[in-house]
C-alpha cells in the first residue's frame, strides 16, 4: 500500500507538477479561450465587455451561433446569424461554458495524436454529462444550467490532459489514477488525493475557474450519492454516474453489494432518470452542438 502511495505521488508530480509554475502549451494555445473564462465569471462583466474577445475567438463565434440554433435553445422561426446575437439569448454563463468546451477540445485534439480511441470515449462522455447536468440542473435546483453545463466540460480536463500526455507517460498509466473511493464508503476522505483528484485541483486553478465550481467537483470522489440531486456537486456526480459512455478513467464501482444503496433504481427507475428520459432530445442536441469539430 505504501508503494502504491509513493508511486502515485510520484505520478501526481511528473503529471502535474508544472501547472501552477510555467506556461504549458495548453494554456499557451488557449490563452483567449482562458481570459474568456476569467471575464465571464466575474460578477461586473457584462455582454458588451466581452463582445470584441468572442469576435477574436472565431470558433468561439461559431460555437455560440451552433448553441443558439440547437433543437436545446432554438426557437422556430428564429435563427441566430451572429455571435453577439447569440450573446443575448444564452448569456455569459453559456459563453463560459463554449469557452471551456473549447479548451477541452484543443488539449483532446492534442491527445488523439496517440491516443485516439481513448479520447474519443472521453469527449463522448464529457459532453454528455455536460448536457445532462444542464438538465438535472434545471429541473432540481436553483443552479443555472449553462453553469452545470461548464462544470461538466471541465470534469474530466485532467483525464484529457494525461492522455494528451501520454506520449511520455505511456507506461504510467497502468497505475490505478482514480484511487477509486466506492460509493457508499461510510467515511470517505474529506479530500481525494487521487492523481486525477489533484490534477483536476491544479488544472481548474490554473484556468481562473472560480472556486465554487472547484468545490462542486469535489464531489466526483465523495462516497455517496444524493438523489434527486440538490447542489451542483450533487448534479455533476449524478450526471457523471448516469452517462451511458463511461469515462475510461471510471471513478465508481456500479455493483450494488459494494454501494450500499440500490444505484439501478436512482439511475433507471429514480425520478431523475425519468427527466432524463424526457429531455433526450436535448441531451443530444447540447452534445452535437459541443462537438470538437464543425
Amino acid at each position: 500500500m505504501r508503494l502504491e502511495l509513493t508511486r502515485r505521488l510520484d505520478l501526481q508530480e511528473r503529471l502535474f507538477g508544472g501547472i501552477e509554475k510555467e506556461s504549458l502549451t495548453f494554456l499557451t494555445s488557449s490563452t483567449g479561450l482562458i481570459q474568456l473564462i476569467d471575464r465571464a465569471s466575474s460578477d461586473s462583466c457584462t455582454i458588451d465587455d466581452v463582445a470584441r474577445l468572442v469576435h477574436s475567438e472565431p470558433l468561439v463565434s461559431a460555437k455560440m451561433v451552433a448553441m443558439a440554433n440547437s433543437a436545446a435553445y432554438g426557437r422556430p422561426g428564429r435563427t441566430v446569424t451572429n455571435a453577439r446575437e447569440a450573446l443575448s439569448i444564452l448569456g455569459l454563463k453559456m459563453l463560459r461554458a463554449v469557452a471551456a468546451a473549447l479548451v477541452t477540445a484543443q488539449l483532446a485534439d492534442r491527445a488523439a495524436q496517440v491516443n485516439q480511441p481513448a479520447v474519443g470515449r472521453l469527449w463522448a462522455h464529457s459532453t454528455e454529462v455536460a448536457a445532462l447536468a444542464a438538465v438535472l440542473a434545471r429541473r432540481f435546483t436553483q443552479v443555472a444550467p449553462e453553469t452545470a453545463l461548464f462544470a461538466g466540460m471541465l470534469h474530466d480536463i485532467a483525464g484529457f490532459y494525461v492522455l494528451a500526455k501520454a506520449q511520455e507517460q505511456v507506461p504510467a498509466l497502468s497505475i490505478d489514477l482514480a484511487g477509486r473511493t466506492q460509493v457508499g464508503d461510510p467515511e470517505p476522505p474529506e479530500r481525494s488525493q487521487s492523481v486525477l483528484a489533484v490534477g483536476t485541483r491544479r488544472l481548474l486553478s490554473a484556468l481562473n475557474v472560480p472556486d465554487e465550481l472547484s468545490e462542486a467537483m469535489e464531489t466526483l470522489w465523495r462516497g455517496y450519492v444524493i438523489a434527486p440531486p440538490e447542489t451542483l456537486g450533487d448534479v455533476l456526480q449524478l450526471a457523471n454516474l448516469m452517462a451511458q459512455t463511461q469515462s475510461p478513467f471510471e471513478e465508481f464501482s456500479r455493483e450494488p453489494a459494494q454501494c450500499g444503496i440500490d444505484l439501478d433504481e436512482v439511475l433507471e427507475r429514480g425520478e431523475a432518470a425519468q427527466v432524463v428520459r424526457q429531455a433526450y432530445d436535448e441531451v443530444r442536441a447540447v452534445q452535437q452542438a459541443l462537438t470538437r469539430r464543425g
